[in-house]
């Protein structure tokens, strides 16, 4: 095996801990190397660990969740001592975590140095334009998979309410969470809030999943894919 190098030496880092089942990092960083040639056998590789540990991390703890809801309209017990499992707020945690992952590996978070001169909002735009991972979250909103459902206030609107509101506080703010409504649509008005159709909210997430892991197999992607490396080298730098 390669020697690693300096970076990965710091104190606290487990190099044995796997990025995926069966795959330490101290082996991604002998793949790493082959990345930056034309080797696409080892694109090909590396882009299956990374599809492998959401999957293995996410996806399947979703599916997981989705075949044990007991929906609440099926014949039973309505005993609290019943073992109903309603998931739904569990489910769209887990959804959230996708979209910050992925989202992180697309893009970094903007950042403004220094503004000059006087700003020319509302007649322009802003010279301090939003950062951090709220408007990130906000940029996945608006990719193809989700058509328009979030475009206009519902994308912020869905980050308070949802995104923050449950990792935050483990509550939704004047939104509810459906699995089969609203019908056709990933998210809807519903009287003074909104309602998201879970199920189509899920669907739209794996499939701009998909939609990543094809990106990266093509080499004219050379900005993404660099991103990708710099991304999975801070994984197997953590602490």
């Amino acid at each position: 095996m390669l020697p690693l190098g300096p970076q990965y030496h710091r104190q606290g880092v487990n190099m044995n801990a796997d990025l995926c089942f069966g795959f330490p990092k101290s082996k991604w960083l002998e793949l790493s190397q082959r990345l930056d040639g034309t080797d696409e056998s080892a694109w090909a590789e590396a882009i299956d660990v990374f599809k492998r540990r959401l999957t293995e991390r996410f996806f399947n703890s979703i599916d997981a969740l989705v075949a044990a809801d007991t929906k609440l309209d099926a014949s039973g017990s309505d005993s609290a001592n019943s073992g109903r499992c309603i998931p739904g707020f569990v489910i769209v945690a887990l959804c959230c975590l996708v979209i910050e992952a992925l989202q992180g590996f697309r893009a970094a978070s903007n950042t403004v140095a220094n503004p000059k001169g006087p700003c020319t909002f509302p007649s322009g735009p802003c010279i301090r334009p939003a950062t951090g991972t709220n408007q990130q979250f906000i940029e996945f909103l608006h990719r193809p998979a989700f058509g328009t459902a979030f475009h206009g206030m519902i994308g912020r609107k869905f980050v308070n309410g949802i995104r923050n509101g449950i990792l935050h506080e483990a509550e939704t703010r004047k939104w509810v969470i459906w699995r089969e409504e609203p019908v056709g649509k990933i998210a809807a008005q519903e009287e003074d809030g909104y309602a998201l159709n879970r199920t189509l909210f899920y669907a739209a997430i794996k499939s701009e999943f998909e939609s990543y892991l094809q990106e990266l197999h093509d080499p004219g992607q050379k900005d993404l894919r660099e991103r990708f490396k710099e991304k999975m080298g801070d994984l197997c730098g953590e602490t």
